[in-house]
């Protein structure tokens, strides 16, 4: 199969005609094929959808029985999610002049050996690794091959071709407290939390996530405007986790984020709520919504207020009162108000 490559103005993606909405696009081998068949499929299906585009070839003289490879992609303003299973193969790319992406690259199963330039590397099931596919190489996966994988602009993140050369020779960071704490967390269940909802407030997240990252890994200093977003994350992050604690408050959101107050406040300017009241509105929401559940008879307020999170039931029936504009009574009495106010709630906070 002959591929003839895209130009540079064309947009390279999973999923090639499919629709481009900001939904996750999936793509596997028609049922009804014999597996010489489902590999030729998949084979074809590959070398036109994938961004930098490659020939697979098979790695043993027959296809198993169950070749069976899934892709899955989500696209957004300048940057992509992409999630491949291959089944074993082996794969080769041409240096593709018009790449202008970073990629970083988590490889979820199977030992794979990749050649980049004319240099081997065994890369092992776990490792996460910028790629970048700009040169020549090549992959085997004769026990198959899973990734998950960010592919962003790199003109977004200024990186110099130097610097991506630094990044692609680091073999592996799954340490970094970055990767293990936020990357992998929400690569793992991409799929499952919605993104796909969220795209209009992705974008920043992703540039700012990855500029975090590299900085870190470069051991160079990034601007303050890059990291806002990506710590606002990951302290909204923890407060999810969080704000059913009774002790959760402004002082234990400062000992996490390792930021001073002022700078915790800044963080939130822009959010509609400060992160006190961030945290009340988590509150409110859960005890609203408890309130809605049929079995909520059966536990009082003041059982409510403790699971909620409020300290005392005086705090909850205040916070309900100033967050939705009426009491505990007047909800509890109404159930489409009761409703409405969680809906306005979720709005508010943005979940």
């Amino acid at each position: 199969m002959e591929h003839i490559p895209a130009s540079c103005d064309d947009a390279g993606g999973l999923g090639a005609g499919e629709p481009q909405s900001g939904l996750i696009r999936r793509y596997g081998v028609p049922a009804g094929l014999n597996p010489e068949e489902r590999f030729e499929h998949w084979r074809t299906w590959y070398g036109s959808a994938v961004d930098t585009p490659m020939r697979l070839e098979k790695v043993e003289n027959s296809v198993h029985r169950n070749f069976s490879p899934t892709a899955s992609s989500l696209g957004g303003p300048g940057f992509s999610i992409v999630e491949l299973v291959n089944e074993p193969v082996a794969g080769y790319w041409n240096r593709d002049s018009c790449s202008g992406e970073i990629r970083l690259v988590h490889f979820k199963t199977s030992s794979a050996e990749f050649n980049f330039s004319g240099r081997s590397e065994v890369i092992s099931p776990g490792t996460v690794r910028f790629l970048d596919l700009s040169s020549g190489g090549g992959f085997n996966a004769p026990a198959g091959l899973a990734t998950v994988q960010i592919n962003i602009d790199r003109s977004l993140l200024g990186l110099d071709e130097k610097s991506v050369k630094r990044l692609q020779r680091i073999a592996d960071i799954r340490e970094n407290p970055l990767v293990r704490g936020l990357l992998l967390p929400g690569l793992s269940d991409w799929q499952r939390t919605g993104l796909d909802r969220e795209m209009h407030r992705l974008g920043p997240v992703v540039r700012s996530l990855m500029a975090a990252l590299i900085s870190s890994v470069l051991e160079a200093p990034a601007e303050a405007s890059d990291l806002k977003p990506v710590r606002l994350a990951a302290v909204k992050k923890f407060i999810h986790r969080n704000f059913r604690n009774q002790d959760l408050d402004v002082d234990a959101v400062v000992a996490y984020s390792f930021l001073s107050r002022r700078a915790l406040y800044y963080l939130f300017e822009d959010e509609g709520l400060p992160v006190n009241g961030y945290i009340r509105a988590l509150r409110t929401l859960e005890a609203v919504d408890l309130l809605t559940d049929p079995n909520s008879r059966r536990r009082s307020l003041a059982g409510i207020a403790d699971a909620s999170g409020f300290k005392t039931l005086q705090a909850m029936r205040r916070a309900v009162k100033e967050s939705t504009g009426s009491s505990l009574k007047e909800l509890q009495e109404n159930p489409e108000v009761l409703r409405s106010r969680a809906h306005e709630l979720r709005k508010l906070i943005g979940t």
